[in-house]
């Protein structure tokens, strides 16, 4: 590099003239074969096949989450906040039709109290017509303090019923199936490409091979949402040195898993912070990332 910087340097001090021609002629047949002797020394020398060349087994897996159901409990902060504004919304709003439609019928209810009694001074008409409408105003408060919201916790809450969808309807709910092994048994659902289809049609027959025909699903795109790949242990290299998994993300539809026992043990529906006591801490990390799950470090709320 100082050499070819020297030269440059030589170069531009040269006027125009053949001479500066002959000696950039020179000096680009030197760096050249310079260049290629640096190249060849610096190539690296790779023993065995490269990542291109080695044969890996390419898999498909779904990730089925079903959408939180109902709102997520707020703290004391989101709480003083929307409080705060729902005061700014009701100072700055205005006259809704319902409230126009009680001055309508205040003033109608006032003509309809002169015709029936003519004697009645308009004060005291207008006060009848006022205690009426009052009535009716204070039956609706009435009836919307008797107001009662469902719980948000269900019979599967309290029974931690981990194949039900019906529980934590705050949250997101995913998917894990077990495979009959004793390591890496709990992963969302997998299985091999076979054959010219796709990886969205290996994703989908394995789905319906795994969890039934009934649980219905929607897919978000063609194309993968996310690869994990590993290496299978050198015993098991023979055929595949290790495994690219595809992972597609699908969202709850409908229907109930029909389990196939003969390739599956059990199911779950699992929260992002449950899924850290069935998958292994290395799956969790990449599945953290995809799907934007809490960390095993920062797993505490900020604000109380």
């Amino acid at each position: 590099m100082a050499t070819s910087q020297c030269y440059s340097c030589i170069s531009r001090r040269l006027k125009p003239s053949p001479l500066r021609a002959a000696f950039m002629g020179i000096l680009g047949n030197r760096l050249s074969t310079t260049g290629l002797k640096s190249n060849q020394q610096l190539q690296p020398k790779v023993k065995g096949k490269s990542s291109l060349q080695q044969n890996w087994r390419l898999v498909s897996a779904i990730c089925v989450e079903r959408l939180p159901v109902i709102s997520s409990s707020t703290n004391s902060l989101e709480t003083r906040v929307q409080e705060l504004f729902n005061t700014i919304e009701e100072e700055k709003s205005v006259i809704s039709d319902y409230e126009i439609d009680l001055k309508n019928r205040k003033a109608a209810s006032l003509d309809r109290l002169k015709a029936l009694d003519s004697g009645m001074k308009s004060k005291e008409l207008q006060e009848l017509a006022r205690e009426e409408i009052e009535s009716e105003l204070q039956e609706l408060e009435e009836e919307a303090k008797s107001f009662q919201a469902a719980s948000r916790t269900t019979q599967a809450d309290e029974e931690d019923d981990r194949k039900s969808l019906d529980r934590k309807l705050a949250e997101s709910l995913y998917l894990l199936v077990k495979k009959s092994r004793h390591q890496h048994a709990w992963q969302m659902p997998q299985g091999q490409h076979e054959g010219e289809e796709s990886l969205r049609q290996t994703a989908e027959r394995e789905l319906k091979e795994e969890c039934g025909e009934q649980l219905t699903v929607k897919f978000l795109s063609n194309a993968p949402s996310a690869l994990y790949t590993y290496k299978f242990h050198k015993d098991y290299q023979s055929d595949h040195v290790g495994a690219k998994v595809f992972f597609y993300k699908t969202f709850y539809n409908e229907g109930q898993i029909v389990l196939n026992t003969e390739e599956l043990e059990d199911y779950a529906w699992v929260t992002g912070q449950e899924m850290q006591d069935y998958v292994t801490p290395e799956y969790y990390r990449f599945l953290s990332k995809f799907l934007y799950l809490p960390s095993r470090e920062n797993d505490t709320e900020l604000i109380d």
